[in-house]
């Protein structure tokens, strides 16, 4: 017996049921962090501030989509939506897309009757429409400017208009700070004004850390979709861009030869639902490997410039370096987002705005 009354035997179970209560919560635990961390990286933020602000640009409410006759919504990427249970929205777009297919139509006289008519080939009326389809009415100017107001508003409150707001103001506000204290503006001493611009030098620092490394995870991953896309063969390769075109969709469309399963296409091709009805055509594959690299890119290149910050202090630190790193790590970011509003313009006017999905438009 032992002191408090239970039996060798009985002190031993206890132990090894304690052992392996323990073990259990640690294995839920580890568990449960495997399930978040492939959720964080199943999440798709933008890559960037450059990135989101293009492809939010790309996506804006256009002057048709203002003097339409119904509402401009948003996506939690602050991408236009629309209802296509609006029947009068869905004939207006009907009318433009009549304007552009026969715009597109004069331009591929020449190949006719080389291929069969596509959507983004085929004459109105190969495509369905109606020559007599009269465009409905439009409103008025200043209902437009009212409902660009609106429109406004309701993207500052998505996620990304919040991001690009507060993160924008941030960097516009600081980034004009220093350069009217590098020109020397205001009655500060010489060493006061070092003081501030150091001061705010590690602040924008700062606030290209956090989409520099705040953003690498998801940045990394796509590097290595992009790695095994370019660098393997067969489904693999096919996931990859099949993974890289999910996420990257408000910009980029993937070919058809993509789909393939075991280097044969064993099911119709077929796109996601537009609001058009159309479907823009395959975007150029080395478009998906400047963006991925260059994104990438300003990432080594904030750490770059990180070093030099944080290494260094205002009276040795290597100006070269600092401007070096700032100039590379900006300019990456930015070729990578006029990519991104570039192509995305492009399927924006020929798939139109996104679709609300329908349990948003059941509950509106």
């Amino acid at each position: 017996m032992v002191g408090n009354g239970e039996t060798p035997t009985q002190g031993v179970a206890r132990s090894n049921t304690a052992a392996s209560a323990v073990q259990q919560s640690a294995a839920k635990l580890g568990s449960a962090s495997i399930t978040a961390a492939n959720r964080l990286l199943e999440y798709n933020p933008s890559r960037g501030m450059w990135q989101a602000t293009g492809t939010a640009i790309a996506h804006a409410p256009n002057i048709k989509d203002l003097r339409s006759q119904g509402d401009v919504s948003f996506d939690s990427h602050g991408h236009t939506e629309r209802d296509t249970n609006a029947e009068d929205i869905r004939d207006e777009w009907k009318a433009v897309r009549r304007v552009t297919l026969t715009n597109i139509d004069s331009n591929t006289d020449n190949e006719a009757g080389k291929h069969s008519p596509s959507p983004l080939t085929a004459t109105p009326s190969q495509a369905g429409l109606d020559d007599d389809d009269a465009e409905p009415p439009k409103a008025s100017w200043g209902v437009a400017i009212k409902k660009g107001f609106r429109a406004a508003g309701k993207f500052i409150l998505t996620p990304t208009g919040i991001f690009i707001t507060i993160y924008g103001l941030n960097v516009v506000g600081w980034g004009a700070m220093l350069f009217f204290l590098l020109l020397g503006v205001g009655p500060m001493s010489k060493e006061t004004k070092k003081i501030w611009i150091e001061i705010d030098s590690q602040i924008l620092n700062a606030l290209f850390c956090v989409t520099g490394f705040g953003l690498a995870p998801w940045r990394i991953r796509d590097l290595v979709w992009l790695c095994v896309w370019r660098l393997t063969h067969g489904r693999r390769s096919r996931d990859s861009i099949r993974l890289l075109a999910e996420r990257n969709q408000s910009w980029f469309r993937r070919r058809e030869a993509d789909l393939a399963i075991d280097d044969e296409i064993t099911a119709p091709f077929a796109y996601e639902k537009t609001f058009t009805g159309e479907v823009a055509p395959p975007t150029k594959q080395w478009k998906m490997d400047f963006v991925v690299v260059c994104i990438f890119l300003n990432t080594c290149f904030q750490a770059g410039m990180a070093a030099f910050m944080w290494a260094y202090n205002r009276h040795n630190r290597p100006s070269f370096g600092v401007g070096l790193f700032i100039g590379l790590g900006c300019f990456s970011s930015l070729l990578a987002g006029v990519m991104c509003w570039w192509e995305g313009r492009k399927i924006k006017i020929i798939e139109g705005p996104k679709i609300k999905p329908k349990a948003e438009t059941e509950l509106a």
